[in-house]
């Protein structure tokens, strides 16, 4: 962070928050219309997108500043105005937990609808989106603006009235599939998103960040034969140690020697990695993956006879959600439970890519100034400091770290037990489902009532939040009562204390363990944290450090005492740093990978969308034509070539002359022919006809051969990364090879369209073509050239008409 700036910024910050204070008097005389009708005049003057002026920014925070105490009874402090113009800045505000962060959102989405934007703000989950959109929403519709809730499984309809909106709430996911299914539309009035021209995001390191790792994918079903998931899985069932090599940092798993040559005796093959065999080797590296990698309890859970994901961010169940690549298939053989068909890529983005397209980006959240790095080099987006508006009364204590987990153990249910005599509530925070029913288990053999909430008894968890701050209750949490959980004290909880936060591991990243630290100390609330942990923590496990396995294997009595020394302490904070620049490293690489495939990405999106407003096709199927037969009729090729290549081109169905004939013809000769041949019989359809079905089949291939493309993708990135043991930049091979494979699917797209063209069943004539017309298309062109008609009949005869006068 570069303090100079930062302190540059807050400056002027302050000097604009107070300018806002002064001007908000002068709106406490307007009678409630006329909110509306300022906004109205603004949005007026600023229709081109020009920028506020101070004044009228200025102006324009304090009428809202009035608005908001009006409709909810709040007035805005001083600290969130300093706040809000951060956000105005494109900047992201760190704000403490309590400090009214959903408030200090209204500011900038008002701001930015008085400029002409469309603008989205995007929460981490559906249920705050729908919170805020019913809460606060009504704030923006009270200063007469319109607000909409972008709702999942909408019709395409109601997509399109949600985006006519001024202000749009909903989840980032939501927001990214809508962008991606945008690109797989067959017409252009299903298109529903009307622009990326501002998104605010709450909780702005739990979307660019958090859920960075995650692409968005729309995928379909694929058939395939399901008894290879199972027979891998017995094949793994006798494998041992030697089989395999394990890297635990990096968190990959290969064979070796001995488990290619078991797997190669399993399947009864000479060469595993033969490419007849490739089906072999993939089922054979899920499972292993799945047996290996992914951890029960951790990674995922059994619920209702199904293997389902658990986020590692949340630490929440994720019902529907499908690991790719075979990964799901082989847990679920794994956990003998029904086997479900693998899913197809049909299109995919990453989170970073998504939101980088955006005109501008603000965000605000609890946690942000440890990742201002990544913030900064990724987004391009500053992090700035927000100061709390109450002192925080939370007492942080210095971390315990114990030498084995059982002393670790015990270290807790005597903090818990203090707090209990004391009569103050505990929060236990876990980092996994196994932690938290391990110490589920000690406090039961103590006799320690407690409530314990993971991914296993979500649905119990808004009744155990909302006992969470009473007196004496203790709650044993996963990391789903990390962030945005607000739990309320009662009177005697804050008498005696406050809650008592308890931390059981360092999470992988310092922004979590400062989610969970935050659940205490709320808005000038009392408090009290503190980190019990071990050398056997899994942070640890996952940290290559010699000196921290001498220090491990050195026999010693358990003493029960937390162990001194500032190597101790050093070891774990080293730990953590270490596991953070790996899982940024993990970032920024998936998005160096991805910006290759982004680009090819756009490249095929425009190029839909052209096909798409094209109202003519005739020019664009000729070049086409012409490029694909050149290469055809070329001198160079033989006879032989020649006539497989032709062969190829009509795929199976009666060629216009004997084969002997178009062999014979040179270059300009077939080409001339083919193409004099392809316009004779586009005569015989009726104009309109045959432009809608060249254009369906151009969408129809390149979609086809899109998925296609996507699935060889996916094959290079799996064995992509043996390229960086034998010395070889995998990120280089990776952008030559799908180059030379982006080439090909350029090529294949349009040989298979000129074969879909050449293999049309022709009519005999144009007045016996029947073809179901999509009648809102109709209407459309017809509108484009100023046609009007009477009916639906004497629409499609006078565009036919029009057509062919063309």
């Amino acid at each position: 962070m570069n303090i100079g700036k930062h302190n540059k910024q807050m400056t002027e910050y302050r000097r604009l928050a107070r300018r806002v204070l002064k001007q908000s008097k002068l709106y406490t005389y307007f009678d409630d219309s006329e909110f509306s009708e300022q906004t109205a005049f603004w949005r007026i003057k600023y229709k081109e997108g020009q920028p506020l002026t101070e004044d009228d920014l200025v102006k324009s925070f304090a009428l809202l500043r009035e608005a908001i105490h009006r409709v909810i009874g709040f007035e805005a402090a001083y600290v969130q105005l300093i706040g809000a113009l951060a956000l105005e800045d494109g900047c992201i505000a760190e704000m403490k937990t309590g400090e009214g962060k959903t408030l200090v959102s209204l500011f900038v989405l008002y701001s930015e609808v008085l400029k002409g934007n469309k603008v989205h703000l995007m929460t981490a989950n559906t249920y705050l989106a729908e919170r805020d959109r019913e809460e606060i929403g009504r704030i923006l519709e009270f200063m007469g603006l319109t607000v909409t809730l972008n709702i999942a499984e909408a019709s395409i309809g109601e997509k399109k009235a949600i985006y006519e909106g001024d202000v749009i709430y909903g989840t980032a996911s939501e927001f990214g599939f809508d962008y991606l299914r945008d690109n797989m539309i067959k017409n252009n009035e299903d298109r529903v998103q009307t622009g990326l021209d501002f998104v605010l995001l709450d909780e702005a390191d739990s979307i660019l960040i958090d859920e960075a790792r995650t692409p968005l994918i729309i995928s379909s079903t694929k058939t395939e034969d399901l008894s290879l998931y199972q027979r891998a899985n017995r094949l793994l069932s006798t494998f041992n140690q030697s089989d395999y090599n394990f890297d635990e940092i990096h968190h990959t798993v290969w064979l070796s020697e001995n488990g290619i040559e078991k797997s190669e005796y399993f399947w009864q093959v000479k060469d595993l990695f033969s490419s007849e065999n490739q089906h072999l080797i993939r089922a054979t590296m899920t499972a292993l993956r799945a047996h290996i990698l992914m951890k029960k309890d951790k990674n995922y859970v059994v619920m209702d006879g199904k293997v389902v994901i658990v986020d590692e961010n949340t630490g929440r169940a994720i019902p529907g959600r499908r690991y790719n690549d075979g990964i799901h298939q082989a847990l679920e053989a794994k956990e003998s439970v029904e086997i479900n068909y693998e899913s197809t890529t049909l299109a995919t983005i990453t989170i970073q890519n998504y939101f980088r397209m955006y005109q501008k980006v603000s965000g605000m959240t609890g946690t942000a100034s440890t990742e201002a790095e990544e913030f900064h080099n990724i987004y391009n987006l500053d992090v700035v400091v927000i100061p709390t508006n109450m002192r925080i009364n939370r007492k942080d204590k210095a971390e315990e770290i114990y030498r084995t987990r059982e002393e670790q153990g015990k270290a807790i249910v005597q903090e818990v037990y203090h707090n209990l005599k004391e009569g103050r509530p505990s929060l236990v925070g876990t980092n996994s489902i196994q932690d938290s029913e391990w110490l589920g288990e000690l406090l039961n053999i103590e006799g320690i009532p407690y409530n314990i909430l993971n991914a296993k008894n979500h649905r119990l968890e808004a009744a155990i939040i909302s006992k969470a701050g009473t007196v004496g209750t203790v709650t044993i949490a996963t990391n789903m009562a990390g962030r945005g959980t607000d739990i309320k004290l009662d009177q005697a909880s804050l008498k005696r204390g406050g809650l008592c936060v308890i931390g059981a591991s360092r999470f992988d990243s310092r922004r979590i363990d400062l989610q969970l630290i935050g659940r205490s100390g709320r808005r000038g609330d009392p408090g009290y944290s503190k980190f019990i942990l071990s050398l056997e923590d899994e942070l640890l496990k996952q940290f290559d450090s010699k000196r921290w396995e001498r220090y491990k294997l050195k026999k010693r009595e358990l003493t029960y005492q937390p162990l001194k020394g500032k190597f101790i302490k050093k070891l774990m904070r080293n730990a953590q740093e270490a596991m953070e620049a790996h899982n940024f490293d993990v970032r920024k690489q998936l998005l160096q990978y991805d910006e290759i495939l982004h680009v090819q990405s756009q490249t095929v999106y425009a190029e839909r969308r052209k096909i798409l407003d094209m109202t003519t096709t005739k020019a664009f199927t000729v070049a086409i034509m012409e490029e694909i037969l050149t290469t055809i009729f070329i001198k160079e090729k033989t006879d032989e070539a020649k006539k497989v290549a032709i062969f190829d081109l009509f795929d199976g169905i009666a060629l216009p002359l004997p084969v002997d004939e178009l062999v014979d013809m040179g270059k300009r000769e077939g080409v001339t022919f083919m193409l004099k041949w392809y316009n004779e019989n586009r005569l015989r359809f009726n104009a309109y006809s045959i432009n809608q079905m060249e254009r369906e089949m151009f969408i129809e291939t390149i979609d086809e051969q899109w998925i296609d493309y996507l699935y060889q993708v996916e094959a290079i990135k799996e064995g992509i990364g043996l390229r960086a043991y034998g010395q070889i930049d995998p990120l280089v091979t990776f952008q030559r090879e799908t180059n030379i494979l982006y080439n090909r699917f350029i090529e294949a797209c349009n040989a298979a369209y000129v074969t879909k063209i050449l293999t049309l069943p022709v009519p005999s004539s144009p007045a016996e073509t029947t073809l179901a017309l999509d009648i809102n298309e109709v209407k459309r062109v017809m509108k484009e050239l100023g046609i009007e008609a009477d009916s639906e009949e004497e629409s499609i005869r006078m565009l036919h008409e029009s057509y062919n006068k063309k």
